[in-house]
């Protein structure tokens, strides 16, 4: 890896941050931690993330996980992301088009359907909403399942008082 690239990931397992907020700065990247307080009844932090940016290629990719009852959920899908790692980078390589942002939408629903991962969730407690985004160049992709919003904090939006990019989506199922 050099210094134009960087990796990052984490799960709630790992380190918890219950009444200990954490900020972490991946060059130009911020990434906040927090699990909660434990005067309220805190004391776990199922939640994860996932970032991977190249400067020299302008991109960012990350995945936020908001994960219930267990971190099984959110760590399968890091473990997912970390195997096709340089598929997806290679992907994030090519030039911006139509084609790209099918070709990611693509991988990553693959990723999703692959019975090995299907079969590992059935193994396990609990579920994670999953908020996927892609930034390269000018242009910002996501998917979404579940509850994780992103928003977009930029001057000309943020005039009109629009921020949040994509709605919060329950399925109790």
């Amino acid at each position: 890896m050099n210094n134009k690239s960087k990796d990052f990931s984490w799960i709630g397992s790992q380190e918890n941050f219950v009444d200990s907020p954490s900020i972490l700065q991946l060059n130009h990247i911020l990434v906040g931690r927090y699990g909660g307080n434990s005067n309220a009844g805190q004391y776990k932090n199922e939640d994860g993330c996932l970032v991977w940016h190249n400067i020299k290629e302008n991109w960012e990719f990350v995945i936020l996980l908001d994960a219930h009852n267990t971190t099984e959920s959110a760590k399968i899908i890091l473990e997912q992301f970390n195997k096709e790692k340089c598929t997806i980078k290679n992907l994030l390589s090519s030039p911006v088009n139509m084609k790209f942002f099918n070709m990611m939408e693509d991988k990553i629903l693959s990723m999703f359907q692959s019975a090995y991962f299907l079969s590992s969730c059935r193994k396990i407690k609990g579920e994670t909403a999953c908020l996927i985004v892609v930034r390269k160049d000018k242009y910002v992709w996501w998917f979404s399942v579940g509850d994780c919003i992103l928003c977009l904090f930029h001057p000309q939006l943020a005039a009109l008082g629009q921020y949040q990019l994509n709605q919060r989506q329950f399925y109790t199922g």
